[in-house]
């Protein structure tokens, strides 16, 4: 299609963010590979024969790369890296911009620096977590100093919170001191009003109607239910819950349309559209797919007061550019660039449709017309981000097409009524209209997001190169120049479909896979059962937040996205955190925890109720001694368990079935008075798994006894040993030895 054709700028923005995207990566070997083809262009304009404008753009592609390299380096090599510019303990001087829970004892405060050990040009945002007691006399505004050491955070997180602006975090902290009290800077003030126009919705309409009205206009989602979030998560329109332009444009449009309707002229129409534009970007917080589509929407203004013309494409180059400009870790930003990609698959659907249009439709074709319309672009929404979303988050939605068409008509009559109410407040008597549709979008999200596959895993070597190979076709269809564009849209959908129905196809077979799976992370000890199209995941972990996205990842590893029971061997002071982490992310339909021993377990379990209290899952308590768990052809039976607060939590569970008896044992029971009964059934069992569990017992423990029946033997302790001529018994037995897998282990498939 060529959508660059006639657009050398959008070209050559394009290149530059392309390649300071690239270069940020801070990977050395594409780093190098980058410096050298950047002069490919260059070089290519002297050697061979081009027009001038063929080579004068070649000239500016090679200038366009080396200022992004440079740019790059300037900025995220030189500026950015806090943490190996001061080494050891600093003194920090710095803002409270903002305070967010972290789990049920502590908070994450996020901090603008005004100066590290004296150095005031020392200006960086940073992250410290502090006791919930202490954060909270740090609203935004509050000036704090401290000691500390600054760190750098893991590979796996830095994109992130580059993308937030977070150069690094705060390690050790002592000698905080609040130094003074500022409620009136700028974010405090948006945070204040954000809040205000929050409550003022909630209490012009109803509760969840406020709730959602909130999300939409102003992207507070802190009163609308997490359930609501993971439901609209699971069936692909979590983006009509994150202020995008969409929003903008809805709301932009209705502005537009009510001045017209009063007489305004167009161009003072477009003027007092773009006030509102920087308006909203402000009152939301400055997020940076709004203000994509703000500055797309100011300058595609300005391009038409000046010009006539309309060049959606080139709006979005520029406004993407500016934003990367004025603010460079915007360019690690997930949700800019899915903002920014889907824009521009709608983009290139308008212009081929554009060609394509005939007037005095009859009203049916009209209806029929309208509808393909909305598919198709969902479709090219979806695939121009299809790539970056499912290597993102491992899943994709496979009815997304259709509840993107469907609710995005419902938001925007609900953004509609929900301003109007607020504008006109008792004036308005349509409150039971809003409540209607707020009722409607919730319970349709729920029937949708109930099915076991509907969110499915795309961590699969076949899907992954399906998706990559689908996302290089579509993308050669908006950059090259295509005779026959209408065959090649035919292939793309046909193409489209089959990515869509490759995960059922996988999760099916999955599904209908007997299987169970011993999952390891450093603490986390882990047994996935897969039986008889039901779901399991035994929890044997020294439960801890950070340990919670250890799981998703496990969970992520072997496919999961739905859990018929999650089970859970004691309890723990950090459970419902670990709790609330999961269910933002994984449908879990029953949680099993032991019945309460004692006081302390009796009020864990009222604060896991509490956290979970919004979802629709269940929990069922089970006693140790009589009752066993059901999955399939397996029974799951805890065969030890330490009261919460009575002793390091150390633990044994079994997992039987007519062919299969796997026995976990926490390391420390071996050598155990409590646990000398359990270590009895080691000779009844096929599989034995020696887990980490049980932190607080270092003392070696040998296995001297032979078992003949044990066929796999999984030694993940690092107090667990085996004499070597026990060792070289059981190999000769036939008995497969682990010791410390890094990958999960398939104890029987």
């Amino acid at each position: 299609m060529n959508i660059f054709r006639k657009r050398p700028l959008s070209l050559i923005l394009c290149i530059w963010l392309a390649v300071f995207f690239l270069f940020s990566l801070n990977i050395h070997k594409l780093r190098i590979g980058l410096l050298v083809f950047s002069f490919l262009p260059l070089i290519i304009s002297f050697i061979l024969r081009f027009s001038s404008r063929t080579k004068y753009l070649l000239r500016f592609a090679t200038l366009a790369s080396i200022l992004a390299i440079l740019f790059s380096y300037a900025y995220f090599d030189l500026h950015f890296s806090v943490a190996e510019q001061y080494d050891g303990e600093v003194n920090i001087t710095g803002t409270v911009v903002e305070v967010a829970p972290s789990s049920s004892y502590s908070n994450k405060v996020t901090l603008k620096t005004k100066s590290i050990d004296g150095d005031s040009f020392a200006r960086y945002k940073i992250t410290l977590y502090l006791d919930k007691s202490d954060s909270g006399k740090m609203p935004a505004g509050t000036e704090i100093s401290f000691n500390a050491k600054l760190c750098s955070f893991s590979a796996k997180t830095r994109s992130y919170n580059i993308s937030i602006g977070v150069a690094a975090y705060a390690d050790d902290v002592k000698n905080l001191t609040i130094n003074s009290y500022n409620n009136s800077s700028l974010q405090s003030r948006i945070a204040y009003y954000k809040e205000y126009l929050s409550r003022y919705i909630i209490l012009r309409t109803d509760s969840d109607s406020g709730a959602m009205l909130s999300a939409l206009l102003l992207g507070n989602r802190d009163y609308l239910s997490p359930q609501v979030r993971l439901d609209f998560q699971r069936i692909g329109i979590s983006h009509l819950l994150a202020l995008s332009g969409l929003h903008l444009a809805i709301l932009s449009l209705g502005v537009g349309k009510l001045l017209s309707a009063i007489g305004v002229r167009k161009k003072w129409r477009l003027g007092i559209i773009s006030l509102f534009t920087l308006g909203y970007i402000a009152l939301t917080g400055f997020s940076v797919s709004v203000m994509r589509a703000g500055f797309m929407l100011i300058i595609s203004s300005v391009l038409f007061l000046f010009s006539h013309k309309h060049d959606s494409v080139t709006s979005l180059a520029v406004a993407v550019t500016v934003i990367c400009l004025v603010n460079p870790c915007s360019i690690f930003s997930v949700s800019l660039w899915l903002s920014a990609l889907a824009t521009l698959g709608i983009i290139t659907l308008g212009e081929y449709t554009s060609s394509r249009m005939r007037k005095n439709k009859k009203p049916l074709k009209s209806i029929l017309h309208y509808i393909w319309l909305g598919i198709m672009s969902s479709v090219f929404a979806i695939s121009s981000t299809l790539a970056i979303s499912s290597f993102t988050f491992g899943s994709m939605s496979i009815i997304g097409i259709f509840t993107t068409l469907i609710f995005s008509l419902i938001v925007e009559l609900l953004m509609y009524l929900g301003c109007i109410r607020a504008i006109l407040g008792v004036l308005f008597p349509f409150n039971w209209l809003i409540s209607l549709l707020t009722g409607t979008i919730e319970k349709l999200a729920e029937i949708c997001s109930s099915g076991k596959f509907v969110s499915l895993s795309t961590n699969y070597l076949p899907i992954a190169a399906a998706i990559v190979v689908y996302t290089v076709i579509f993308y050669l269809f908006i950059i090259l120049p295509i005779n026959n564009r209408r065959k090649y849209i035919i292939t793309l959908v046909i193409l489209f479909a089959v990515v869509t129905i490759l995960p059922i196809g996988f999760a099916i077979f999955e599904d209908n896979d007997d299987k169970i799976i011993y999952l390891s992370d450093t603490k986390s000890d882990q047994l996935l059962i897969r039986s008889n199209n039901m779901t399991c995941l035994i929890n044997s972990s020294q439960y801890a937040k950070n340990l919670a996205y250890t799981t998703e990842d496990l969970l992520n590893e072997a496919r999961v996205t739905y859990l018929d029971h999650y089970y859970l061997t004691h309890y723990s002071w950090s459970i419902d955190d670990e709790l609330k982490t999961l269910l933002s992310d994984i449908m879990i339909k029953r949680i099993y925890l032991p019945v309460p021993r004692n006081d302390d377990e009796l009020t864990i379990l009222k604060v896991v109720a509490k956290a979970v209290e919004d979802y629709r899952t269940k929990i069922v308590l089970f006693d140790e001694l009589t009752e066993r768990v059901r999955v399939g052809d397996y029974h799951i039976e805890l065969l030890h368990s330490v009261p919460y607060g009575e002793g390091t939590s150390m633990n044994a569970f079994s997992v039987t079935s007519d062919t299969e008896n796997i026995l976990y044992i926490s390391s420390g029971l071996l050598d155990s008075e409590d646990g000398r009964w359990i270590t009895g059934k080691i000779g009844d069992c096929t599989t034995l798994i020696l887990g980490e569990h049980g932190k607080k017992y270092k003392k070696p423990v040998y296995i001297y006894g032979f078992y003949p029946k044990i066929k796999h033997m999984i030694v993940d302790s690092s107090n667990a040993f085996l004499t070597q001529s026990n060792m070289l018994q059981y190999l000769d037995n036939g008995c497969e030895i682990l010791s410390h897998p890094k990958q999960p282990v398939y104890i029987e498939k």
